[in-house]
């Protein structure tokens, strides 16, 4: 009797630490360096799962929100920024800007053209916002994304 609960609680404790493995190996590393940040200011980078999210952001809701995997709001200075985010393998799109006067927003000028730096994955250009799959990259394990201000 003691042993078929010992062996129930074994087979219990590996199924257990199977599960917990699988779910640390499927991380992936994202490596994102942003380069040419001319002025200091509050970075907004979003790491967007949802085509919908991406294409819609203004810029204008800064923090965690559905549609996007990971990101970050943090004051940088001149020159390069360099940061690593763990997150489920899968397709992706970055959006990207500094805010130089730190008002929470993308500014923009009357036309609507930005008045601040900002980028976007594969350096993805548009009169707007571009489109998902253009700034789209896959990510199993590592990948390493450069973005160009």
């Amino acid at each position: 009797m003691i042993a078929g609960v010992v062996s129930i609680i074994i087979k219990y404790f590996c199924c257990l630490s199977f599960i917990l493995c699988s779910i640390q190996l499927s991380a992936a590393t994202l490596d994102v360096e942003i380069q040419g940040v001319t002025e200091g200011g509050v970075l907004h980078l979003a790491i967007y799962n949802s085509k919908e999210v991406f294409e819609s952001d203004r810029g204008d809701k800064p923090g965690a929100q559905p549609g996007i995997e990971a990101g970050v709001v943090e004051k940088i200075g001149k020159g390069t920024y360099k940061g690593s985010f763990e997150i489920p393998p899968g397709t992706y799109a970055i959006g990207v800007y500094i805010d130089e006067n730190e008002n929470e927003k993308l500014d923009t000028n009357f036309f609507g053209i930005p008045k601040e730096q900002y980028g976007f994955s594969n350096n993805a250009k548009a009169f707007g916002i571009p489109k998902f799959e253009a700034a789209a990259f896959v990510i199993d394990t590592y990948k390493k994304v450069q973005i160009a201000l």
